[in-house]
């Protein structure tokens, strides 16, 4: 007689009450406004006083302003990522920090007025609400001061990262409020005098000030919001998110506050540090506005969407959503109490489960059995194997898990499924990197074969020992050479004003010529590309050397015995010869050129706009920038099915001679 199958309906049942529960803990849609759906995240949002303008800021490169109900109202195209804005409590002035190393500050209709670049990208601005002072920050570990011309008052090199900035007061009252990755928010004068400092316990990521400046609040990496004095710099209260908190938002008279976070929400509070409503707008809250009276709420987030929400129809509506969400989670408990009782006692008490229990434990038992009779050995193995479990392979499997997951390390692990992988699809960074990284490969792999290889044919078919081995050192001695010094002398040589090229090709009398290298999305990759000319790479040519070396002079005597010219041998005897070397660059510069970084990252840092991005620059934001480590874990994996596909087929297709004969 079968033992009945007692498996599938409590599986069914399970799924059904796990999606209730999710669906209880859903946030009602309630008190939104109006929303908007942008081509990239929303970085960066600003709302004047009134609620009547609001500004926000994407990575599809604009920086937009709608009216209250949502309709546009001017947008300003970038060159980059807008990861920045900052408007005036009267709308007349907005400033814009972007990717493309620019802070602009723009008129109420969104024109120009000046515009200010750094050396690296300005990642935020805050403006003066009389427009005479603006503020931004850089990924050069640097803030700028400027006036309401745009001409630099100072500027202050910190040495470490800052993303947090706001300022109050007018005129020659204006104060600077800077918080910075070392913890410490500081309150500058506009002559850049120290005026107070703070220290907190984390990276501080996000600051906003009141416009008296009485009350400044701070959000860190460490997940907290934390209020503080503006007269004395004491903390006044702290209260602790999910996550990072990447941006805060205060109402004018301090008695509100909005933050958001990566736990997927945004908390608002009051001015004692009591938490009034949680949203929920189902992805990291990267920017968060609130308007003067702290009645229009703005949110910005990951998932390429900004909510605008009026307050008081929000709490509203969660009141009387909660109601149902508590019974709805109860009843989901109960259930999986039921199924999971129901699920122990029908293994425990059927035949079937005895007789699978046995099977799936002789397995273990019998290499138990067979590891003891062999401990020594594996005890002597043992240190080598932990040390490659922890510090190589655990990091491996960690990001291969952590793609599914909504990961903050040492805070937060939760299943996502393939949310992070949808996320990737959307974002249009990451995918036109791929398009770079096709062109990266094949020139990469172009420029290994071709240079280096020819390069190792001519010394080694110098006769003279000496002068042989005096070319062969002098290719070699580049290898001593970092590559963030090469990388950053070829900066040089496209600086657009000084640099070498752009002077050679004006002193050549073709000043029509010159460009901003870097600048131009038309020849930023193959700028890119160029640098390292004439691509004499001194590890491809020391493989190729060393494989020429190890062929049988007899074979060489052979060819010329039967009249084989330069070419004949170097195409029936030198390239057959030289396969595994060949097969070996295949595999190491395919892996080099779809892992491509460095040079990414010290010229054009992906743009302008995403004419140089690649997979693993997209990582390393990901990771380091928008605190995304599932999504960083995501690409992480994508990028190693890629690698093994690719190392895969090459091992399969390309045979050396040995092989062969094998």
């Amino acid at each position: 007689m079968r033992t009945p199958r007692v498996a599938g309906p409590p599986v069914a049942v399970v799924i059904f009450l796990m999606l209730l529960a999710q669906t209880a803990f859903a946030q009602d849609g309630g008190g939104q406004l109006w929303r908007f759906d942008a081509g990239g995240r929303v970085q960066s949002a600003s709302v004047t006083a009134d609620g009547q303008r609001v500004v926000l800021g994407a990575r599809d490169n604009l920086a937009r302003a709608f009216d209250r109900a949502g309709k546009p109202v001017w947008q300003f195209p970038a060159a980059n990522s807008v990861l920045g804005v900052d408007i005036s409590p009267d709308g007349r002035w907005t400033a814009v920090a972007s990717e493309d190393r620019n802070v602009t500050l723009l008129d109420e209709a969104g024109k120009p007025l000046w515009q200010f670049k750094a050396g690296r990208a300005m990642n935020n601005a805050a403006v003066a609400d009389d427009g005479s002072l603006v503020a931004a920050t850089s990924d050069d570990r640097s803030f700028y001061i400027l006036d309401g011309r745009g001409k630099l008052v100072w500027q202050e090199d910190l040495g470490i990262g800052v993303s947090g900035v706001a300022i109050y007061g007018t005129g020659d009252n204006a104060r600077v409020v800077i918080g910075s990755d070392d913890g410490y928010v500081t309150v500058y004068s506009r002559t850049g005098e120290h005026l107070l400092q703070s220290r907190l316990d984390y990276d501080v990521k996000s600051v906003a000030v009141t416009p008296n400046g009485a009350t400044i609040v701070a959000g860190t990496s460490d997940g907290l919001v934390t209020l503080l004095d503006g007269a004395s710099g004491q903390r006044l209260w702290n209260y602790k998110t999910g996550k990072l908190v990447n941006s805060v938002a205060i109402s004018q008279d301090g008695r509100t506050i909005l933050a958001g976070s990566n736990d997927k929400q945004a908390y608002l509070l009051d001015g004692n540090g009591k938490l009034v409503q949680t949203f929920k707008p189902g992805a990291e809250v990267l920017a968060t506005a609130l308007s003067g009276d702290g009645t229009l709420l703005v949110l910005g987030t990951s998932a390429n969407a900004a909510q605008v929400l009026d307050r008081g129809a929000a709490g509203a509506s969660q009141a009387a959503s909660q109601t149902r969400q508590s019974g709805t989670i109860a009843a989901a408990l109960f259930g999986l109490a039921i199924v999971g009782a129901a699920s122990a006692l029908a293994v425990r008490r059927t035949a079937r489960g005895a007789r699978v229990w046995q099977r799936a434990s002789s397995g273990p038992r019998d290499l138990g059995r067979r590891m003891w009779q062999a401990r020594i050995s594996y005890l002597m193995i043992l240190p080598t194997l932990v040390l490659l479990l922890t510090f190589n392979y655990y990091p491996a499997f960690s990001g291969l898990f952590h793609a599914f997951t909504d990961w903050s390390p040492g805070a937060k692990t939760e299943w996502v499924g393939l949310a992070n992988f949808e996320l990737l699809l959307h974002d249009r960074f990451f995918i036109s990197s791929f398009q770079n990284t096709v062109i990266l490969v094949i020139v990469q792999i172009l420029k290994t074969l071709t240079v280096p290889l020819l390069v190792a044919e001519l010394v080694f078919s110098l006769r003279h020992d000496r002068t042989r081995y005096w070319l062969r050192t002098l290719f070699i001695v580049p290898l001593v050479l970092p590559v963030v010094v090469e990388i950053l002398l070829w900066n040089n040589i496209y600086d657009p004003t000084i640099g070498l090229l752009n002077q050679t090709l004006t002193a050549l009398g073709r000043p029509e010529w010159a460009r901003t290298w870097y600048g131009d999305a038309n020849v930023a990759l193959g700028s890119v590309i160029f640098i390292g000319f004439p691509w004499v790479s001194a590890f491809a040519l020391l493989i190729f050397y060393g494989g020429l070396i190890g062929i049988s002079e007899e074979i060489f005597d052979a060819s010329r015995v039967d009249g084989a010219n330069g070419l004949q041998r170097f195409l029936h005897i030198d390239l057959p010869m030289l396969t595994g070397q060949i097969k070996l660059l295949l595999i190491l510069n395919f892996i080099s050129a779809v892992q491509t970084f460095e040079v990414v990252y010290l010229t054009t840092g992906g743009g302008p706009g995403s004419a140089t991005y690649t997979p693993a620059l997209e990582l390393y934001y990901m990771a380091m920038r928008m605190y995304n480590m599932g999504a960083a874990s995501a690409i992480g994996m994508i990028l190693f099915a890629i690698i093994l596909a690719g190392t895969v087929v090459n091992m399969r297709f390309v045979r050396s001679s040995m092989e062969y004969e094998a």
